[in-house]
């Protein structure tokens, strides 16, 4: 019996979603449902918007679905993560426009960690001076930090991604980790 969607790769996940096929969707949205917003959550800081964005990026893929061409060597994740961040993006503009309008909101505090576990004392004192340093990171060096980091994406990947060159993305990680690194240096000494 021949597979429904293929060779069962993302690529043909996506081709078969554009077909409407609604069990390629489910699948696409299964795999793909906590990463994203592992993602979007530590770049936007805030559950809720973050909820939001994730839904906005799965009717975003089965809107897209069927325009989508696969490239040569690119995964489809690539085209995936683009679409959050893009998202994400126009959410921060969003969220700064408001906030000029109304005030800042109140950020949430968990940045790597998916689950609450007990911890030391001494590592929820760096982790926390690590969330407290995220904030402070440019927006374009935080997305491309999280994507290193936590979705281990390649270079080339998050260039792809953020629109940018790969020189620019090494250096985007480079500046952040320098940064955090000072942050949190500075903070563990006081």
């Amino acid at each position: 019996m021949k597979n429904i969607f293929g060779d069962n790769s993302d690529q043909d996940l996506i081709k078969a979603v554009g077909n409407r096929n609604h069990q390629a969707f489910e699948r696409i949205v299964n795999q793909y449902k906590k990463p994203i917003y592992n993602f979007v959550y530590r770049y936007l800081m805030d559950h809720s918007s973050a909820e939001e964005v994730v839904q906005e990026v799965f009717l975003r893929i089965y809107q897209a679905a069927p325009k989508y061409k696969a490239v040569k060597n690119t995964k489809a994740s690539t085209w995936i993560f683009k679409i959050a961040f893009n998202l994400s993006m126009n959410e921060l503009k969003r969220r700064k426009h408001y906030s000029r309008l109304i005030g800042d909101r109140v950020v949430e505090r968990e940045m790597f960690t998916e689950t609450k576990i007990p911890e030391s004392a001494e590592r929820r004192e760096v982790m926390e001076n690590i969330m407290s340093g995220m904030r402070l990171l440019p927006e374009s060096q935080r997305a491309a930090l999280l994507l290193r980091v936590q979705q281990e994406f390649s270079y080339q990947e998050i260039s792809e991604i953020l629109n940018a060159t790969v020189s620019s993305v090494e250096s985007l990680i480079y500046r952040a980790r320098q940064r955090l690194k000072q942050y949190v240096s500075m903070e563990h000494k006081e």
